[in-house]
């Protein structure tokens, strides 16, 4: 019995010492490179990203900075979150093979950023939404991103993306060089404006196509204002002058444009003296406006002036006797010639409507 108990303890010395030697050649071997399984255990411990095949992303900007600048390379970064759905799809799907990771590495240090975590990162780069991707150089100057996957969902359409923006990088210097030698040019600055769009940086975009729009509208105000200027001096109530101005004289005054003061004149003039249906009110409320849009104007009493006179033509007597009386004493003291011509207009005004006539 002793010899058989014996027996059996050897034997199982034995089988452990296989099992020991067993488990120990597993935890040191390595698979073959390449394989997917490198860097994991047997025992299942979390491999690094940087173990898996795919996009080798780092995980700190400031050494992607470094890496970037050491090797010539621009950035490739992504923001993404726990939470974000979208995110994990193209982690699964596109940062996994190898075929974008070799798109990545020909011009790029990839990195992969926690929104929730990264703050300084996130506003650096003006992220609100999830994924974002972004281009940019080791300075961390922005060239594209884009917001969402796009329905890419392949890693052969991020390639590409990845080269239309890319391609996209020499054409902008073109424009910019266009439009710094003619920031006049609307069309200079809507071809620089649709490639910042192109771009994804949709903020520069916004500011360029304000500023072509700015450009645009001024050619359409010249070109609409000579119009009605044309078509004024036959001293006709014209439809197409009613329509034009009553969409840009208020443009005009908001803008403090003092073209729309020579309008305005001419407009009231005829709308309360030649039109068939005459509106003095609305001539009075014209210089009304001039003088709120233009409180300092050399030309305050001919606003003044004209207001007074309007609302006497609209039958408010009083209101127009009250205003050119002030307008009277306001001015009598002035040695300017011009000013003194619409102050002796003033007085002939007052005498002429107190003794029951009407001034024309």
């Amino acid at each position: 019995m002793r010899t058989i108990c014996g027996a059996a303890l050897v034997v199982l010395m034995l089988f452990g010492a296989v099992l020991a030697q067993d488990k120990g050649e597993r935890k040191v071997e390595k698979p073959e490179t390449g394989s997917s399984d490198e860097g994991k255990s047997v025992e299942g411990e979390h491999a690094d990203d940087e173990a898996e095949p795919g996009i080798q992303f780092l995980h700190n900007l400031e050494e992607a900075k470094k890496q970037a600048a050491e090797s010539n390379k621009k950035l490739f970064i992504v923001f993404s979150t726990s939470w974000c759905g979208p995110c994990k799809l193209l982690k699964q799907k596109v940062w996994s093979s190898d075929v974008i990771a070799k798109r990545v590495d020909k011009d790029f240090v990839p990195v992969y950023l926690d929104g929730d975590k990264e703050a300084a990162a996130k506003k650096l780069f003006e992220v609100r939404a999830y994924p974002t991707i972004i281009l940019a150089g080791s300075d961390c100057k922005l060239i594209a991103r884009e917001v969402g996957t796009g329905g890419k969902l392949t890693p052969e359409a991020w390639s590409m993306w990845i080269d239309e923006k890319l391609g996209q990088t020499g054409k902008l210097d073109e424009l910019l060089a266009a439009v710094e030698k003619n920031p006049k040019d609307a069309a200079a600055l809507r071809g620089l404006a649709d490639a910042y769009y192109n771009l994804g940086r949709k903020e520069e975009a916004a500011k360029i196509y304000g500023q072509a729009e700015e450009i645009v509208e001024e050619e359409l105000i010249q070109i609409k204002l000579r119009k009605c200027e044309i078509l004024m001096a036959k001293l006709k109530d014209d439809p197409t002058v009613r329509e034009v101005l009553d969409e840009w004289i208020p443009k005009l005054l908001k803008k403090k444009d003092e073209r729309v003061i020579e309008i305005s004149f001419s407009f009231a003039n005829i709308i309360a003296r030649m039109a068939d249906e005459k509106d003095p009110k609305r001539a009075r409320q014209m210089m009304l406006d001039l003088k709120d849009a233009f409180p300092d104007s050399d030309r305050m009493i001919e606003f003044r002036c004209h207001a007074g006179m309007y609302a006497h033509q609209a039958g408010d007597n009083e209101t127009a006797l009250s205003e050119m009386k002030q307008i009277a004493e306001d001015y009598k003291d002035s040695d300017d010639k011009t000013t003194q011509i619409w102050v002796d207009r003033c007085n002939r005004f007052i005498k002429t409507v107190e003794g029951g006539g009407r001034y024309r």
